[in-house]
């Protein structure tokens, strides 16, 4: 299993999934980059995402799900699992525009589970990157 952050041009359009507590994933990325000297220059987060790849994302969730102790929480009286991961990235180049991406290969290939759609943000050789990705779905 793989996380990527994937570097693109702006300017493509894409269809947005919100996510909400409740559905069979609820998704929530905090997206931050920090200069060279830890300053903070970027905040970023959704609970929207487009190719939201659901069974892709189910799968990846088993298999992170099994390696841990991701806590079982209850709100309303229903229980539901909370799956917490990280993803961080330091650049070397400059000039780049960097995209929130969750991915993992599915069956010897790259697959984007979600993308998280924003105008991106250009990127300096030293910055960092740090994507706190949450999943909250319903325990049987």
């Amino acid at each position: 299993m793989s996380f990527a952050i994937l570097l693109i041009p702006i300017g493509t359009s894409f269809g947005a999934t919100q996510t909400e507590l409740g559905d069979d994933i609820f998704v929530f990325v905090q997206t931050t980059v920090r200069n060279s000297d830890g300053t903070l220059l970027v905040y970023l987060e959704s609970t929207k995402f487009t190719d939201l790849n659901m069974s892709a994302l189910e799968s990846f969730l088993n298999f992170e799900a099994s390696r841990g102790n991701d806590p079982v929480i209850t709100i309303d009286g229903e229980k539901f699992q909370v799956i917490r991961r990280v993803q961080s990235q330091e650049f070397d180049s400059d000039g780049l525009v960097a995209s929130t991406i969750l991915s993992d290969v599915v069956d010897g290939k790259p697959t984007v589970l979600a993308r998280f759609a924003h105008d991106g943000y250009t990127v300096e050789s030293g910055d960092t990157l740090e994507s706190m990705w949450t999943f909250v779905r319903p325990v049987a």
